[in-house]
């Protein structure tokens, strides 16, 4: 839990700031590629935190948990590799 607050106020601080640039404007397709990469990584995070707060209802709590860590893991790697992206740019 501790992780995916870190990650997700990182992300989220990387769009803010990369945003409120007077020069921001997403003119090629790696601006485009790096914008989505974060949006969509930052959505599945959000997705996984909701999924952490939300008790499993049914009878399987570990298919659902183990869903959930599919989730997160994606999440992380679609983030960073768009930060990757965006360092080496």
């Amino acid at each position: 839990m501790t992780s995916l607050g870190v990650i997700l106020g990182f992300l989220i601080g990387f769009l803010a700031q990369w945003v409120a640039d007077e020069s921001f404007a997403l003119t090629s397709a790696s601006d485009w590629l790096i914008f989505a990469g974060c949006i969509a990584g930052a959505a599945i995070l959000l997705r996984v935190l909701f999924r952490m707060l939300m008790p499993p209802d049914g009878s399987e709590p570990v298919v659902f948990y183990r869903q959930t860590l599919r989730l997160y893991v994606i999440g992380i790697a679609t983030a960073f590799l768009s930060l990757i992206i965006a360092a080496f740019l």
